[in-house]
């Protein structure tokens, strides 16, 4: 049966009247570390992630604020609820900004309950960080460990970040909470820099752990782990193995009839205790006979596949790349029928949308089911749909007319989430300049689509809306190429065709990045475009090699492509690597360093890291150049069989702790990530992202000589 959203609005009423009037009038009780139990139970049963998966996302929504507002109604003095309510709401213009004003006025009317504090100063942090700041100092209390863990993560980040605040009140939290397992501690503490208190942390979780009976809290065997490898260097780690396997023995008694979830927890122990390959597929054989419908089922099936199907190497080699993509399409049939409620449900539609024989009926089928599937079951303020639906018509030249209407609900969307982020005060100024740039690279690339559109569909009245801002100041940066493109393709709409042709070979001259083949595939669509109008004017081949051809002084410039000069410093590290052996920064003077950032959970480094493997191989030895390898996994238990089953022979350096607190992109633009040092120890470059190039390494390679004759 499903709830009906009247009902759900009928229950918020009542609940939040409920709400406001149990915290003022309950007595001054403080919750503790944990839910009680009957609270968790509710959230469990209630809210279990997988049969939320299935509901429509309105209904997911008002289901989880129902039993949010029910729980804080019936037991106004837990903190969970509460906790949960703010991270739900958190973004949504349609409740955030009620709930922050709901909670600053229980602050006002509640000066003296601890409670009533946190929940006011959680609410408002980043909306008022100064108030929210004020109140959480000023709900600190015996016994009372939230406010602690949020001014830990407060002082973590954003223009008000101070180490040694976030570590203190990391401490306050951990000493009130000494085996707490809450995903905000347990992320501070992975960067904290203070090895004692994730000591201290272990050995109470170890002790509770000991005793634990409940297959659930015996889940956080898993935080343990981490906790451990994290704590002891590299050489110590094959102890830790041994412990883990006893751990897991003991497990595997407490629980004779595993579910998948089980199995699966099981298997990851497992594979960091070191276990035999015959091992771990003797379970994951067992997880598919008796769960062969599950998400962990899934995730075995597809990632055996993707091992015994390598993709092709060579990214001009049309043929290879065709063999695997039908390969892929065959499996990825099969796992729809056979994992409905785990497959992505774009993933057919991305499968084929770059296919040049997919008919328009297949295609238009394909991208409706996309788009009503998000409708239903996605944010409404997710505009990636539109846009990626809107890019598959242009790239067919189908349906333009349908292409602008899509994209301007791309940028009506993205325009009011854009709105939310800003308001944000304790951005640092760093993180507010990434941000804006990132935005500016969206707008000239949603702009960008409706001009093609826009030309596709005979529209020029279509373009008004962004006229003025396509027409403005030029951007600067690897950006201006994109700026250039959308003056071109205005004005081309417009049909002044010279003044076209001028802006176009602006923007093939300031480009930051060559087109490449990519899956047998070579597109240059800026190209396409402005020699298409090249000929349509009378231009001649001849003329239009030298028209096109970039400006000497910008060879230097074209090459550096996503290399982008870091705003950090890189720190004088001192790290072990997986065999033991201790680098620092200091020791590599005299050498240039290349330095890629990776986790094993990261497809798109795992890609990189084959060919950095060839790459180490033919510089290996070299007395003036080192290749290193930062390795961001929390759970690094899987780090060391990894590397074992893939053969890798660099060095691999875990480095959670360090590039986190450098926060160099990572959470913004992702990995993999390659930094380039000079021999003095400079940090001269940073590219971010793997582009598949067939010359990667001959790049990384320049980069590091170029670097040994750097000022």
């Amino acid at each position: 049966m499903k709830c009906k959203p009247v009902s759900f609005l009928r229950m918020f009423l009542t609940v939040i009247v409920l709400a406001a009037a149990s915290l003022a009038q309950s007595p001054q009780a403080l919750p503790g570390c944990e839910p009680a139990p009957e609270v968790r139970k509710i959230l469990d049963e209630k809210l279990n992630d997988k049969d939320l998966a299935k509901m429509k996302f309105s209904d997911r929504v008002a289901l989880r604020h129902a039993v949010y507002e029910g729980l804080i109604a019936k037991y106004p003095r837990e903190v969970e609820p509460y906790n949960r309510l703010i991270e739900d709401a958190h973004g949504d213009p349609g409740r955030y900004p009620a709930l922050q004003e709901r909670f600053r006025k229980q602050a006002a009317q509640n000066p003296y309950d601890p409670l009533a504090l946190y929940v006011a100063g959680f609410a408002l942090f980043g909306k008022d960080t100064p108030e929210s700041l004020r109140l959480l100092e000023a709900a600190k209390a015996p016994q009372f460990p939230w406010p602690a863990l949020l001014l830990a993560g407060a002082y973590s980040m954003g223009k008000r970040m101070d180490k040694q605040k976030s570590s203190e009140n990391l401490a306050a939290f951990f000493t009130l909470c000494p085996d707490s397992t809450n995903e905000w501690a347990e992320g501070l503490l992975a960067m904290d820099e203070y090895i004692g208190l994730q000591q201290k942390v272990a050995a109470a979780l170890s002790t509770r752990l000991a005793k634990e009976t409940d297959l659930a809290r015996l889940k956080d065997y898993g935080t343990l782990w981490s906790l451990e490898f994290r704590m002891h260097p590299p050489h110590e780690h094959d102890a830790l193995r041994k412990q883990i396997a006893a751990d897991l023995k003991r497990l595997e008694s407490l629980n004779p009839k595993p579910d998948s979830e089980w199995q699966s927890f099981l298997i990851n122990g497992y594979k960091q205790a070191g276990a035999s390959s015959e091992t771990i597929t003797a379970m994951e054989d067992r997880l598919l006979r008796e769960c062969p419908h599950s998400g962990e089922a899934y995730h075995i099936v597809s990632e055996r596949w993707q091992k015994a199907n390598k993709k092709p190497e060579d990214q001009k080699d049309a043929a290879a790349w065709d063999k695997y993509h039908e390969a892929y399409k065959e499996a990825l049939k099969g796992w729809i029928r056979d994992f409905p409620d785990n497959i992505a449900h774009d993933a057919w539609f991305h499968a084929i949308s770059d296919e040049d024989s997919l008919t328009e009926k297949d295609g238009i089928a394909a991208m409706d089911e996309y788009l009503r599937y998000n409708a239903a079951y996605n944010s409404p303020d997710a505009w990636t749909p539109q846009f990626h639906a809107a890019d598959f018509l242009l790239k067919h030249k189908w349906q333009p007319s349908r292409a602008l209407d899509l994209l301007e609900q791309a940028k009506t969307v993205s325009a009011r989430e854009r709105a939310l982020q800003k308001p944000d005060d304790n951005l640092s100024a760093e993180d507010r300049d990434h941000f804006n740039e990132m935005d500016l690279a969206w707008d000239l690339r949603l702009d960008g689509q409706i001009l093609k559109a826009a030309q596709l569909a005979g529209r020029p009245d279509a373009v008004k809306a962004i006229k003025q801002f396509v027409e403005g100041p030029p951007t600067q940066g690897k950006l201006q190429s994109d700026y250039w493109w959308n003056r071109a393709r205005l004005a081309a709409l417009e049909g002044r065709k010279l003044d076209a042709l001028a802006y176009y070979q602006s923007s093939l001259r300031t480009r930051s990045e060559p087109p490449q083949y990519s899956k047998g595939k070579f597109r240059d669509d800026l190209t396409d475009e402005a020699q298409a109008l090249w000929k349509e004017t009378g231009g001649t081949a001849a003329a239009w090699a030298l028209w096109s051809k970039p400006l000497a002084s910008k060879g230097t410039e074209l090459a550096q492509g996503r290399w982008e000069k870091p705003k950090k410093t890189l720190p004088a590290f001192e790290l072990s690597d997986l065999s033991g052996k201790t680098w620092r920064l200091k020791d590599l003077g005299g050498k240039a360093v290349l330095i890629n950032v990776w986790a094993t959970w990261c497809g798109p480094c795992q890609e990189e890291l084959a060919k950095l493997q060839k790459l180490y191989e033919q510089l290996n030895g070299r007395p003036d150049i080192q290749l290193l390898t930062f390795d961001i996994d929390e759970d690094l238990g899987l780090l060391a069989p990894y590397v074992k089953d893939k053969g890798y022979t660099f060095p691999v350096l875990p480095a959670y702790s360090l590039v986190n607190n450098l926060q160099v992109g990572v959470g913004y633009d992702g990995i993999p990530q390659n930094w380039v040092v000079d021999p003095k120890g400079n940090w001269l470059w940073t590219q971010i992202g793997y582009g598949a190039e067939d010359n990667w390494g001959e790049v990384m390679t320049q980069k590091l000589e170029s670097a040994k004759t750097s000022n």
